[in-house]
């Protein structure tokens, strides 16, 4: 419990709160050309049908999402022009960002030992109120429970934070995150993305960023995702993002993590899509592998041999 935070390995959820998300669930404004466009909106059901099923990475929801293990959260946020609150948003509108919030505060309170990390990662169509008014909320609900910005991580463990009382880290990636004390900013954590419909490139992404030495006092999020362009899924309409890609992507994302290690110079945070693939196998292993010995060094770490099968 003393080891420093970024030696422990935690999963995330990509775009963690889309199951929030239904078919018949408005376009939101992350894709400006969907958003815009007055051919998807002559086909709205249709249309709309079709984004839900590429759009929507977790069948999980926050609740459950925090009770399978998941400890950090990606976020995407942005205002309705209708009503003027803030919403969840992945290709369509979900819940608003404030009932999310409660349900964490609700989890947190009776889990005391437990720190979540909350990373911001696009805010569309907020203005500078917009963003006083997510800042206002997050203050109002889990504001008790937020660790300001710590720049030097050297005695930042996990004790540290239990003896404070802090279970929240919230990393803001807009510049209005250096006003505010209690904002970690996107600097503190690098995401690199890896941008691929390809598993074995993936695969070697997620490789590159195991082998290369981290910044030291960062967190450093690996994703294993895989990302369909607008081609790709016009040639699999009938499917969607979990039975095209996802479960095979897990499939071999589970192997990969076999022979890893958390650690400076091991794994920090990994994402996914569907954390509850394989009746939650990858939170399960996750577990497992926080009990082996953190890489401190490169001279500990070995070469992934792991090639998809």
């Amino acid at each position: 419990m003393n080891s420093n935070s970024t030696t422990f390995f935690s999963l995330g959820s990509h775009d963690s709160l889309s199951s929030s998300l239904t078919p018949h669930s408005d376009i939101a404004p992350d894709d400006p050309e969907l958003y815009n466009s007055l051919f998807i909106r002559a086909t709205s059901c249709l249309s709309k049908r079709i984004i839900y099923n590429w759009s929507c990475t977790q069948a999980y929801d926050c609740k459950q999402q925090l009770e399978a293990g998941i400890r950090y959260f990606d976020l995407r946020v942005a205002k309705r022009p209708d009503d003027g609150l803030l919403y969840i948003v992945h290709g369509l509108y979900g819940t608003e960002t404030k009932n999310v919030l409660e349900t964490m505060l609700e989890f947190l309170e009776t889990h005391p030992k437990e720190v979540i990390l909350l990373d911001f990662q696009h805010l569309y169509e907020m203005n500078h109120f917009d963003h006083h008014k997510l800042l206002h909320q997050l203050m109002d609900v889990l504001g008790h429970m937020m660790c300001p910005y710590v720049a030097d991580l050297t005695e930042f463990t996990l004790n540290w934070l239990w003896k404070r009382g802090f279970q929240v880290i919230v990393f803001y990636r807009d510049p209005v995150a250096q006003y505010h004390p209690f904002l970690w900013p996107a600097e503190s954590i690098p995401n690199p993305w890896p941008n691929t419909r390809s598993i074995k490139n993936l695969l070697a992404f997620l490789t590159g960023g195991y082998e290369k030495r981290r910044e030291a006092g960062k967190f450093f999020v690996s994703q294993s995702v895989l990302t369909p362009n607008l081609l790709y899924i016009m040639r699999n309409l009938l499917g969607n993002l979990r039975s095209v890609l996802v479960n095979e992507s897990n499939r071999q994302l589970l192997k990969w993590l076999e022979d890893k290690h958390p650690g400076p110079h091991g794994l920090n945070i990994i994402i996914c899509d569907f954390i509850d693939y394989n009746d939650c196998a990858i939170p399960q292993s996750i577990v497992n592998l926080n009990h082996k010995s953190p890489i401190m060094s490169n001279n500990q770490l070995r070469k992934s041999r792991y090639e998809v099968i």
